[in-house]
């Protein structure tokens, strides 16, 4: 036997051994839960039509410990159907982010009602996302009742739209390369490998996404999902169920604010309306969990882990919020059906739609501001703020110099810019060299000429 030849032999050998001890040790797929404001890490797996799915397993992440079962769903495994089923839709607020299984408020209803209480949220899920996830997977568990407690992901304002997204995602799936890479993720070795190399340094940059307009994030822009499609997919799921014979109840989901307002016209308002009038098109139960929550006369801390994320004290409030319309209804022992409205919908206005703010000012105007960016590196990323420190008025990457323009939430007098080197064309991050220029005029006419120190490197 040749020389090359038995080294052609001892690598394979090599990479069977690799791939062997890689299916034994798989790598894992970790993301930044979607919309939690504190950070914190669950174990997910890309998907083309969801975009990412659960991974299945006992898993222990911030706050809690997590049971996947095999369809993906923060539940038990489920046999055949025996009894009422009923099923929760939703994001990481509905998934119980932060708080043990026992805790969540689907197996506090499952523990008082003769039914079953699926949990079928997964942090960061969109009303496309769920419907996605209905018609390809959970509607062959046979629920009788959906709880569509969707809200926080779609009014997420962010720099993808979930329409867009899954529509390239799929598509891309058919092309030469995604077909090659799904040929490659059949092995263990690449998934390692991937993992090691782009999915574990991507995950020390990934950001959270912000759930509100604006905040500390300057990477706004539109909704996730429009007002228009969210009142549309509301309706949709009265319409699969009913064509099941089953129903839907409407859960609005809670936030600190509700507890303590800081805003009276919140950017998440026509959302909520928009539940309201699909609940009412669908002759549907409204849980009003805002209500719920301030009626129970425990405090904001008490409530909620973060922003929007309820403790386990609120999920118990959920529960109980829920179970009282449900029995108001005589469910399980009594059916709930749907009636999809027969009146075409009208489509609702969003006043918040690209205005990048959740001031005032931005609920009634926009702007923008041209900048004249002289740089020697790129590419960059550039941030416009009244103030150092600051929420960010708007922001733009820049991939060459010339004219850049940022849309603003409103144009004021003087302004900071930032510039943050993007290093890994992924959106600045830590590491990423940054620099702060400024305070500057800004031209009654015409561009601000931004001179970007050579410095930054």
């Amino acid at each position: 036997m040749s020389r090359g030849l038995r080294g052609g032999l001892f690598a394979l050998l090599c990479l069977a051994a690799a791939e062997l001890a890689c299916r034994v040790n798989p790598a894992p797929s970790m993301v930044t839960v979607p919309e939690a404001q504190d950070g914190g890490d669950t174990l997910m797996n890309g998907n083309p039509w969801l975009l990412w799915e659960l991974v299945p397993g006992e898993h222990r992440e911030k706050g809690g410990h997590v049971t996947v079962n095999r369809e993906g769903l923060r539940d038990r495994e489920r046999g055949a159907k025996s009894r009422p089923r009923a099923m929760a839709v939703g994001d990481s607020s509905v998934y119980g982010f932060g708080n043990d299984d026992d805790e969540v408020f689907t197996s506090r209803l499952e523990s008082r009602l003769p039914a079953d209480f699926i949990n079928a949220a997964v942090p960061g899920y969109s009303t496309f996302q769920v419907l996605n996830q209905l018609r390809g997977r959970t509607l062959a568990l046979e629920p009788d009742l959906l709880l569509v407690a969707t809200l926080w992901s779609d009014n997420n304002f962010d720099s993808f739209t979930d329409k867009e997204l899954l529509a390239s995602y799929a598509g891309w799936t058919d092309s030469p390369g995604g077909r090659a890479r799904l040929l490659l993720e059949r092995s263990a070795l690449f998934r390692r490998l991937d993992w090691h190399l782009r999915v574990e340094p991507a995950g020390a940059r990934a950001r959270e996404v912000g759930w509100q307009v604006g905040g500390d994030d300057p990477r706004t822009g539109n909704r996730r999902v429009a007002l228009a499609d969210y009142a549309q997919n509301l309706d949709t799921f009265c319409s699969i169920m009913a064509g099941r014979d089953g129903g839907v109840v409407y859960v609005m989901l809670a936030n600190r604010e509700d507890i303590a307002a800081v805003s009276h016209d919140p950017a998440w308002g026509p959302y909520r309306e928009a539940m309201r009038e699909a609940a009412r098109r669908c002759d549907a139960p409204l849980v009003d969990l805002p209500a719920a929550f301030k009626a129970s006369g425990h405090s904001a801390d008490a409530l909620f882990l973060d922003l929007m994320h309820p403790t386990a004290l609120g999920h118990r409030v959920m529960a109980e919020a829920i179970e009282g319309q449900l029995d108001s209804l005589g469910w399980p022992a009594q059916a709930i059906l749907s009636h999809p409205s027969v009146e075409p919908l009208a489509t609702p206005v969003d006043r918040f739609e690209g205005k990048g703010s959740v001031t005032e000012a931005a609920a009634h105007k926009s702007a923008h501001l041209d900048l004249d960016l002289r740089a020697s590196v790129f590419p960059l990323w550039v941030d416009v703020r009244e103030a150092a420190g600051g929420p960010a008025l708007g922001s733009n990457p820049a991939s060459g110099p010339g004219t850049l323009r940022v849309k603003l939430a409103s144009r004021p007098s003087r302004v900071i810019v930032g510039v943050t080197l993007d290093r890994g064309h992924d959106g600045p991050g830590e590491g990423d060299p940054h620099v702060d220029i400024g305070p500057l005029e800004v031209p009654a006419q015409g561009a601000l000429v931004l001179e970007v120190p050579a410095s930054l490197r």
